[in-house]
């Protein structure tokens, strides 16, 4: 009966658990309850307003079927809702997996999980964001079924197969967690080096055996079904060299030093993001320095230079492809590493000032990626209205241009760049390279005012086509024309709808 499985369910379910999840569920609905209460779409997200998410050219072959459990719609509240509990699912599977038992421990690293900037990149494309968080839940249950069960790692290759298999990026959150799990067991379990690379060895197992099942559909996609693989960030150039040996580790430092000193050595003001990594990281060294020394030689050793791999397995698709180009919505393996002191803090029983270092640094941590979070939707909305408002001044143009009643095709050359100070240069100083958040408009290309045109103004038109367009670019009359916003600047020729936003 279902009343007797709930409550069978209930008692099974452990405090830290509840801990997890709530703490997760509440801190994400905080953080980003503004983007699921707002619909401030951009570039993709205008043309995606109703699509069914098959993305079989970029390799992620069960997105789709994810992503569809919100429908097809972009609904926020619904997409926010079903993503805040995968992402609050991930914290409980985190918890166990790390076998955490203090309150602190676990509400810092529920914190940690569903405020990381990549959470709020995603939710940039919130259409399909869901389909991406769910990925992100089974990264981590692959790793505890391994963990739990002695022949774990075969369900949990296939549970890691699906996961890649909708965004591939999460093969490096599935890396770090690993090596998470490692060095805990290195630095506080009390197994022998041997028979802790033995139980390591079914991680190992598991990502293998779960790639090569990747590997295997990509292929049969290719080969059997004869499907097109898109050249977006070097996926048709997978296992193909170029750069040298050495290119890869340039790549992946060259990342990881932007990333974490953001403001330094990237556009040069240092803002509290990269005050934050840089005390996280001195926060580390001080603790591996203070509390693995109990260990013996062997293990600090083997545990140091697992810490010293995480970089390299969060940025490991740059050995899968040079085409790779790392962005903000690919690095959800770095969330490891800001919960690695959270480790060393639940063996603590007496430093007092170790202890609240990592509590005052990890939730400072939190609470900038939560403002990170806001100014980035923040961001988004004002972007949004620009756009927006730009569009209705574009379409008021065309309607009073003679001849508009009989044209219904549109061509659109160039882009119109809406810049302002607060947008151009106080947003992107301020908080990190936000893929999907920054930038002041979203109508980049033809196709997105023919989105926003139909959807949000009820106007539908037909955009010009490739031959269409190079035979108004090179009329005589098209060179003549003034750009936008000159009267000049709109023509209608033949029924077609000519703007010429830039030369």
């Amino acid at each position: 009966m279902p009343e007797q499985f709930l409550e069978n369910f209930k008692k099974k379910m452990r405090s830290e658990w509840k801990i997890a999840f709530f703490a997760a569920f509440l801190i994400g609905l905080l953080t980003h309850l503004y983007i699921f209460t707002q619909y401030t779409p951009n570039h993709d997200g205008l043309i995606n307003i109703y699509n069914s998410q098959l993305k079989f050219k970029s390799g992620r072959f069960f997105l789709g079927p994810f992503s569809g459990i919100s429908s097809l719609f972009d609904l926020p509240w619904v997409i926010g809702l079903l993503s805040t509990l995968y992402l609050s699912l991930l914290a409980v599977v985190v918890t166990e997996l790390l076998g955490l038992k203090k309150k602190i421990s676990i509400w810092l690293t529920a914190g940690l999980i569903v405020t990381f900037p990549t959470i709020t990149s995603t939710f940039s494309y919130m259409f399909t964001a869901d389909g991406y968080m769910f990925g992100f839940l089974l990264a981590g249950l692959a790793l505890l079924v391994t963990q739990k069960y002695k022949w774990g790692f075969l369900p949990g290759s296939i549970i890691l197969f699906v996961s890649v298999g909708i965004y591939q990026a999460n093969l490096p959150l599935t890396l770090t967690l690993a090596a998470l799990v490692i060095i805990q067991s290195l630095l506080f379990g009390k197994d022998s080096i041997r028979h802790t690379l033995i139980k390591s060895s079914a991680y190992v197992a598991m990502v293998a055996i779960g790639m090569i099942f990747y590997a295997i559909l990509f292929k049969a996609y290719q080969g059997i079904f004869g499907g097109e693989i898109s050249d977006y960030q070097g996926l048709n150039d997978i296992g193909v060299a170029s750069g040298g040996i050495l290119s890869p580790f340039y790549s992946i430092a060259k990342s990881a030093v932007f990333y974490f000193f953001d403001g330094i050595v990237g556009r040069g003001e240092v803002s509290l993001f990269t005050v934050l990594n840089i005390l996280l990281l001195v926060l580390i060294a001080v603790l591996f320095i203070a509390m693995g020394r109990r260990r013996s030689i062997g293990f600090t050793a083997l545990a140091a230079a697992a810490i010293a791999a995480m970089p390299f397995l969060a940025y490991i698709l740059y050995f899968v492809s040079s085409g790779v180009d790392y962005h903000m919505l690919m690095i959800m393996g770095l969330v490891p590493v800001y919960i690695l002191p959270i480790l060393f803090y639940e063996q603590m029983a007496d430093s007092k000032v170790l202890a609240w270092s990592v509590v005052a640094v990890l939730g400072l941590t939190i609470f900038n990626f939560g403002l990170i979070a806001n100014i980035s939707y923040f961001n988004t909305t004002l972007k949004y209205e620009k756009s927006y408002a730009n569009a209705n001044r574009v379409l008021d143009r065309i309607e009073q241009t003679e001849g508009y009643e009989d044209a219904n095709t549109l061509a659109i050359f160039g882009t119109h760049y809406l810049s302002s100070e607060l947008g151009r240069t106080i947003i992107p100083q301020r908080i990190p390279e936000m893929t999907g958040v920054l930038g002041e408009t979203s109508l980049a290309h033809p196709v997105h005012y023919q989105y926003m045109f139909a959807n949000l103004f009820g106007v539908e038109f037909e955009l010009a086509t490739e031959e269409e367009r190079e035979a108004i670019l090179e009329s005589e009359a098209f060179s003549d024309m003034a750009v936008w916003p000159h009267p000049d600047s709109v023509q209608i020729v033949d029924d077609v709808i000519i703007l010429k936003l830039n030369e």
